[in-house]
């Protein structure tokens, strides 16, 4: 029986954290660079396929009360494969992890720390989100609950700013190049709507895990609004062609908000303060996960040490990348890693369920 519980509103607020982060300053550009001004319908459709993706491992994971995929995986799949599924969980939350942590040091250093060495910016970090781990799962729901509504209501805020002086008419045609640019595109946007799959370890931890669906529902509708809203907002504002060339458009539409005569200014300190928040608890999700499920895999009771303990190897990947340009490059790979884990992870559970079902084994 696990002691520790989180209600239904807190498990929705965990499972936003884990997926909601870089896609804030980067989505914009990536759907622009194919899909154009139908880059919000790209957002759609993905949102729409990782939801899917999302209930599918929640609908196994209700099938075993009080049982994380650790547990129910060898009953599924046999055990010497069940802990690879589970071993390659673990190098997908720490390399994810570390890719979150880089992009958000790049991006503090080069909007709000300009003078201060990325290693320090990915320390501090760590600094931070380890003292929280630490305290277990309780401790990062009640955080969440408490920080995102506050980085939400100032996204949202600096974003309804920028309308001041964008066209909405930037964004049509819509679909005026044809299906194909939004099809292609889906890809693109794998990265922004990962992190999901933390669902197979935390589903054990809800007080009423058949409610799951619900909770699903709720976080990526509010994703996938936040998203939209966001590539609507930069295209308005910049066009569509100017938003694919430049990097972190968000944060640059942020930049060409003025107020005549006021005295408030660099709004895109603002929207980094709002966002911040959103890289931290993504990163310390995923680094918790990592955490609970390699502790679990030794027969450890507590995380506490596999966390500090991981905290060197997620620092070396973080500042491995030697420019921006790597950092992108090591982002779509992590991105394709984990969207070809999930779809794996998902086929080979639910084959395994329907040949045990038809054997009579559960």
């Amino acid at each position: 029986m696990i002691k520790d519980k989180i209600t239904n509103i807190q498990m929705g607020f965990l499972l936003f954290s884990s997926m909601v982060g870089v896609g804030i300053l980067s989505l914009p550009q990536q759907v622009a660079n194919q899909a154009s001004v139908d880059g919000w319908i790209v957002i759609i459709a993905s949102g729409i396929l990782a939801a899917c993706s999302a209930l599918l491992m929640a609908k196994i994971g209700e099938r075993f009360p009080e049982k994380s995929l650790i547990e129910y995986s060898p009953l599924l799949i046999g055990k010497p494969m069940g802990i690879m599924l589970c071993l390659l969980f673990v190098i997908y939350f720490i390399v994810f992890a570390s890719t979150v942590t880089r992009i958000s040091a790049d991006v503090t250093k080069l909007f709000l720390l300009d003078d201060t060495p990325v290693e320090v910016v990915i320390l501090s970090t760590f600094l931070t989100s380890t003292y929280i781990i630490t305290h277990g799962i309780n401790a990062i729901a009640r955080f969440n609950q408490f920080i995102q509504p506050i980085a939400f209501f100032l996204l949202v805020l600096v974003l309804l700013l920028t309308f001041s002086d964008a066209d909405l008419g930037n964004n049509l045609p819509i679909l005026g190049d044809g299906i194909w640019p939004v099809v292609a595109s889906l890809p693109s946007t794998s990265f922004s709507f990962l992190g999901f799959e933390t669902i197979l370890f935390l589903l054990p931890f809800m007080k009423t895990p058949k409610k799951s669906s619900r909770v699903i529902f709720g976080a990526f509708s509010t994703i996938i609004f936040i998203y939209v809203f966001i590539v609507i907002a930069c295209v308005s504002a910049l066009g569509a062609k100017e938003v694919a060339y430049v990097n972190f458009p968000t944060l640059t539409i942020a930049k060409n908000i003025q107020f005549q005569g006021s005295f408030v200014e660099r709004l895109e300190s603002i929207m980094m303060i709002s966002w911040v928040p959103f890289a931290l608890t993504t990163m310390l999700l995923l680094h918790y996960c990592a955490s609970l499920v390699l502790a679990k895999l030794l027969g450890l009771q507590e995380h506490r040490v596999i966390s500090i303990l991981l905290i060197p190897v997620i620092y070396l990947l973080a500042v491995l990348p030697q420019n921006v340009l790597q950092v992108e490059m090591w982002s779509q790979a992590v991105g394709a890693f984990g969207a070809s884990l999930n779809i794996l992870a998902i086929a080979v559970l639910w084959l395994g369920y329907g040949v045990n079902r038809r054997r009579r084994r559960l």
